[in-house]
């Protein structure tokens, strides 16, 4: 059986990291996290068509690359939820959390005696049967993490008592749906910034410190990852895999064009200080040599708000030059602000 470095990690009062698989399911996905660094993969198959062959394959893949796993399963019998752990998941999320009495339930499948009822079946997790069946069963329950989701206002109402649950490990908080919960909204969307989110964000912090159990949610880059990781969360889901793959194909792209538009820059420098460009005729200039107007007309204006400054205050000359440089570089910011020390001198 294999050890979860997940929860581990959690019992010790670490803060995890997670990527999520929402609609990528391909083994591929769980190598390249395990390649970035990641221990855990949340899959998703509450809002996917994920079945459990591909979910089989994904767990295979994470086993074979040290990754931990954790299925976010949707709402339903006894059968949907073992069999997830049968094939290996490292762990549980049950969504939609409202009430005590549906985490204790969650648990019962979930868990083996004397925590639960869950029924003893030869599965990936056991070593297909392979393990002495006390070993494996006390094994199995303390290997897995059991979260809930607390994504409704009947939730949050219940939470002191779901936290104090034996058995669950980790209560992740679903802003977006909180918010549709509340009714409260913000240009159409839901307001996960209201009062009212937050202060149920905090509740469950409070919650889970009391009784020893790990908060989570899911985050952004910057000021978001600051404002959950300050209010004690641990479990952090950072990214999924459509947010990365388009963020690496935007990164890319922009890379390709900025290389683009530096060398475009250079040429038409270079074609500038031979003196073969007639600035003059900024459409024509541009027609010719086959640069779009707006990089003419850019130039155009440089070279004569350059000359006006070197006219007006020679001793400025080499930070203009520092200025044309940082435009070919692309450095747009660096050749603004040399512009605004150059208007101060002259």
């Amino acid at each position: 059986m294999k050890t979860n470095q997940t929860k581990a990690a959690l019992l010790g009062g670490a803060t995890v990291e997670i990527v999520e698989i929402n609609r990528i399911f391909d083994p591929v996905v769980v190598e390249l996290a395990a390649q970035a660094g990641f221990g855990c993969v949340w899959i998703d198959m509450e809002h996917s068509h994920l079945g459990l062959d591909g979910l089989s394959q994904l767990i295979l893949a994470a086993r074979a690359t040290g990754v931990d796993t954790v299925v976010r399963i949707p709402k339903g019998p006894y059968n949907q939820v073992i069999k997830p752990l049968e094939l290996g998941a490292g762990g549980l999320i049950w969504p939609h959390c409202k009430s005590v009495d549906e985490a204790r339930a969650f648990v019962q499948m979930a868990k083996f005696r004397p925590l639960g009822l869950r029924g003893l079946g030869c599965g990936r997790d056991s070593d297909y049967g392979t393990l002495d069946p006390t070993e494996y069963m006390g094994r199995a329950d303390a290997e897995t993490i059991l979260g809930v989701m607390i994504e409704d206002a009947e939730g949050v109402e219940e939470v002191e008592a779901i936290a104090a649950i034996d058995g669950i490990d980790l209560l992740f908080v679903g802003p977006s749906d909180l918010a549709h919960s509340y009714g409260v909204e913000r240009e159409g969307i839901p307001h996960i910034d209201h009062e009212r989110v937050l202060a149920a964000f905090d509740r469950v912090g409070v919650a889970c410190a009391a009784s020893g159990k790990a908060m989570g949610t899911a985050v952004g880059p910057g000021e978001s990852m600051r404002r959950v990781v300050a209010k004690g969360t641990r479990w952090l889901n950072c990214c999924h895999d459509m947010s990365a793959l388009a963020s690496g194909l935007r990164s890319a792209r922009q890379a390709t064009l900025g290389a683009k538009q530096r060398t475009l820059t250079q040429q038409l420098l270079a074609l500038y200080h031979r003196g073969e460009l007639d600035l003059d005729d900024v459409s024509g200039t541009a027609k010719r040599h086959d640069f779009s107007r707006s990089m003419v007309n850019h130039l155009a204006n440089f070279v004569i708000q350059k000359a006006k400054c070197v006219e007006a205050l020679p001793e400025v000359a080499p930070l203009v030059e520092r200025m044309e440089q940082a435009l070919v570089d692309g450095r747009r910011g660096l050749a603004l602000t040399d512009a605004y020390y150059v208007c101060l001198a002259v």
